[in-house]
């Protein structure tokens, strides 16, 4: 009965044995020999120093890591680590020890100190306790917590084998360093993404604008015998269009017959240089002045010391706000494509905004800097302004030719060449002067300073029979010095100039203050001298005076209040006074109130009431009165309904009174029927298509893309059966977003920006990338000689980190394998990507694999995009999708 009794316990024993067997293998595949050995409670507690094997990234980087074991706690050896995966890019002060290291692509900053105890990173500041550090000597031990935060995204340890696996969460220098190869690499191959714009294709000839102008016209003249109203007309046309290469603009009077003034434009022919040949109308008898200019438009024109005006051409027909500390101070409507401002609020040394309303509905902006460059250039860079044109009276040609080149960075020179007509003893003779500048720009202890030295002298030697001056003595010489020192600019100028002139000199000290942004503070001394001559009086001959002037601007909400005061002790210059109105508050309109004070007591002022554009009606009205003429009370009045139908009328106090009434109207001889209202405008063809090659590009092979809705300024169309739409009136100068609206899921517009500019009047031909997504597929293989089982290389799969990047090194998606080994990526573009397959476990010592694969576009149900990775002794391979 016994030995039945042991018996039967044996075999219970032996049975609960082999259950126990089997669970213990089950848990040694699922958990780190580490967890497993706590879990049994076979873990032997460890202290002080312990050398270990060091993977990052699945990578062995070192076989003598240092750890570090104090009261159960683990401590990671910092510098071993750097020095494991090469990084250098730290310090440590020699005093407190501390360290600062710059870590990652963003170089994120990242701050251990070692006497205050902190920790500093991702805009966090950890306070440490006394055991999360461990010093011995030099070097530094970190808590494996603390360690794990800040530089690990896994970590797995293998007690049995003294092997760590660390897996990062930054990138390594060597990472980095691959990623900047591969970028350059991309770059030279134009595959980086940019910004696309498109423009206008220059054209031997295409249809583009006409202009219709006519009106009747009523006047009432009280000053003649008979002041009854007189009836008369006008009718012009204006044409603009592509012809040879460039943009053509002319005009023609109807009623006279006249050609009028013919111009051919070639804008930013060469380093934002324009070419203008020219043909203008000289009177009423059919004359004509031709020629030829080529210049650096900046904007404004500078007519003399202080006046400065803007210039700038902007579509025909359009209404212009001149914007001042955000305030309309001005506005003007664009004759001949261009709109000129002399607003006495402009200045040297401001900025302003041009606000343009098109008559098409559009709104665009334009910044004005009237800073004072003095034509200096940076090194290697030149600017041209050659001027020549026909003199009609003197049968004869104008050149004005000047030329600027950067020396240095700090020195420009300037050489230029005149040449014009004069009547000299009744016979008109050619007067040929040179000129030469020197301009140097620098800055000493962080102040801005230039000197500017120039000179300038007729070559030819003619003696006046009546005044007896010589042209020897055409000559001038001018100095400029400069310098600003934080909010005030002190500056000398002098100009002498030779006996044919009757100033003998002229020097100017000022000095300009801006204590705060709304106030200016202005002096200047000034010396002037005449040479001796019986039209001069004494005072007349040398003056010796000073000029102050005090402005004030403010800017509150919708009101702009400018006051200005100038004072001058020089003769012939009248002290002056102006308090200015300007308020935009009102939704539908715009009010401006200008007075001005001489010191002559006269008084002058305007009322102005202006709508604010883009409106159904657009009108003006202005009110003037002077005091200096008290009968100079004038109204104006001008109404556009539509940009159809045009109504002016003007009328004063004495009784004197005109109307015009008539029609406005632009065709585009391309497609009459559309409803342009700029002329200085361009049609946009758009073609979308899909980018099966993702090169931004439309290649032969590739398919347009239907029913795609394209947003361009303000506008939204969709494409034809062709991918095609085209907008009509898109205004030029201008830099438009290209977009568009898809509603697939599977289909995204190009990542790249895409802009419209345009040039002229032809036909801009724009391409939407439209981008399918790609989805990626992989495998990972495991290598038969490994000798493994289903159940292990699960185990290494779950084990496996995929993660794909962008050349930035920017992480876009993170997958892990399945227990089959297969992983999958969707909603990529078929594109490069840098693909990273990282081995986290610690069983294996295996290097990982970085490589750059291309997605392809793939069509409905086809096989494709499909990568196999061989996992093996030596490490991850990529099989270049070969598909096993």
């Amino acid at each position: 009965m016994k030995k039945r009794y042991f018996l039967i316990l044996f075999a219970i024993t032996s049975l609960l044995a082999q259950a126990k067997t089997d669970d213990i293998e089950k848990l040694k595949r699922v958990m780190s020999p580490e967890d497993y050995a706590i879990l049994t409670n076979t873990y032997v507690e460890k202290e002080g120093k312990q050398i270990y094997d060091l993977l990052i990234n699945g990578e062995l980087r070192s076989k003598t890591y240092s750890v570090w074991y104090k009261n159960q706690n683990m401590y990671f050896s910092l510098f071993n680590f750097f020095e494991a995966m090469n990084f250098t890019n730290y310090t440590q002060d020699k005093e407190n020890g501390d360290i600062s290291m710059f870590i990652g692509d963003s170089l994120e900053n990242v701050i251990i100190s070692v006497k205050e105890n902190y920790i500093d990173y991702r805009v966090e500041k950890l306070a440490l306790k006394k055991d999360d550090l461990v010093l011995d000597g030099k070097e530094i031990y970190i808590k494996s917590d603390i360690f794990k935060s800040i530089f690990l995204r896994n970590l797995r340890i293998s007690q049995e084998e003294q092997r760590i696996n660390m897996n990062l969460n930054f990138a390594t220098p060597e990472e980095i360093k691959l990623r900047l190869d591969l970028t350059k690499n991309m770059i030279d191959r134009d595959n980086y993404k940019q910004e696309i714009v498109y423009e206008n294709k220059n054209k031997l000839f295409e249809l583009g604008y006409l202009r219709t102008e006519a009106n009747k016209i009523f006047t009432r003249d009280k000053n003649s015998d008979d002041d009854s109203f007189k009836d008369d007309w006008e009718a012009r046309l204006e044409y603009q269009g592509a012809f040879l290469y460039g943009e053509l603009n002319a005009e023609y009077d109807i009623k006279e017959h006249l050609l009028g003034d013919v111009k051919l434009t070639y804008d930013d022919i060469h380093n934002k240089h324009t070419l203008e040949l020219s043909s203008f109308k000289y009177g009423d008898n059919g004359a004509r002045e031709n020629g030829i200019r080529f210049w650096k438009d900046k904007g404004y024109l500078i007519t003399g010391s202080k006046d400065y005006i803007l210039k700038e051409d902007v579509p025909i027909g359009s209404r212009v706000e001149l914007i001042y500390l955000g305030t309309v101070i001005d506005i003007q409507t664009a004759t001949n494509g261009q709109v000129i401002f002399a607003n006495r609020n402009i200045k040297e040394d401001r900025e302003y905004i041009l606000k343009i309303y098109t008559e098409d509905g559009k709104i665009y902006e334009r910044i004005i800097n009237t800073t004072s460059d003095y034509n200096q250039q940076n090194k290697g860079e030149w600017e041209y302004n050659f001027d020549v044109r026909e003199d009609h009276v003197s049968d004869r040609y104008r050149i004005n030719a000047m030329t600027y080149y950067g020396l240095t960075d700090s020195l420009t020179v300037g050489g230029g060449y005149i040449k014009e007509p004069r009547t000299i003893n009744e016979r008109y003779e050619y007067v040929d002067k040179g000129r030469g500048e020197l301009v140097f720009s620098n800055s000493i202890k962080g102040y801005q300073y230039t000197l500017m030295s120039g000179g300038e002298k007729a070559f030819n030697n003619y003696v006046d029979d009546v005044t007896l001056k010589s042209t020897d003595d055409e000559y001038k010489y001018d100095f400029l010095g400069q310098i600003d020192i934080k909010d005030l600019r002190l500056k000398y100028q002098q100009e002498n100039f030779g006996e044919y002139y009757s100033d003998k000199y002229e020097k100017v000290f000022s000095a300009r203050w801006k204590p705060i942004k709304s106030l200016e503070l202005e002096w200047e001394k000034v010396w002037k001298e005449k040479y001796a001559d019986l039209s001069w009086s004494e005072d007349e001959i040398s003056q010796r005076g000073d000029r102050y002037r005090i402005e004030y601007s403010k800017s509150y909400k919708s009101m702009l209040v400018t006051a200005e005061y100038e004072k001058s002790t020089l003769l012939d210059e009248e002290d002056e006074y102006s308090l200015n109105f300007y308020y935009t508050g009102f939704r539908t309109f715009t009010t401006r109130l200008e007075n001005t004070w001489k010191d002559n007591g006269k008084y002058e002022t305007a009322f102005s009431v202006f709508s604010n554009g883009n409106d159904l009606f657009d009108y003006t009205l202005e009110a003037r009165y002077s005091e200096e003429n008290k009968d100079s009370f004038t109204v104006r009045f001008n109404l556009n309904y539509n940009n159809w139908f045009n109504f002016e009328s003007e009328a004063d106090k004495r009784g004197n009174q005109q109307y015009k009434v008539g029609i406005d109207r632009i065709t585009d001889l391309r497609n009459p029927k559309a409803n342009i209202r700029s002329i200085e405008s361009s049609p946009v063809e758009v073609t979308a298509f899909i980018d099966m090659n993702n090169n931004d590009k439309f290649d032969e092979d590739e398919r347009v893309a239907k029913n795609i809705e394209i947003k361009l300024a303000g506008e939204t169309k969709k494409t034809n059966s062709e991918g095609k739409a085209i907008f009509y009136g898109i205004p030029n100068r201008v830099l438009y977003d290209l977009n568009a609206e898809i509603k697939r899921p599977n289909l995204l517009q190009t990542p790249s920006p895409l802009k419209v500019e345009g040039k002229n009047t032809a036909t801009i031909e724009a391409y939407l990338p439209i981008k399918p997504m790609s989805t990626l597929t992989g495998k990972i293989n495991v290598a038969e000689i490994l000798q493994l089982s289903e159940v292990e290389k699960a185990k290494i799969y779950e084990n496996i980190i995929v993660k794909i990047k962008d050349f930035s090194g920017k992480e876009l998606e993170l997958a892990m394998p399945d227990e089959t080994g297969v992983f999958e990526v969707s909603g990529l573009l078929p594109a490069k990507y840098l693909i990273e397959v990282t081995y986290i476990g610690i069983d294996y010592s295996i290097k990982g694999v970085d490589e750059v694969i291309q997605l392809s576009y793939i069509e409905k149900g086809k096989d494709g995009n499909l990568f196999v990775f061989n996992f093996d002794n030596e490490g991850i391979k990529l099989m270049k999708n070969d598909w096993l």
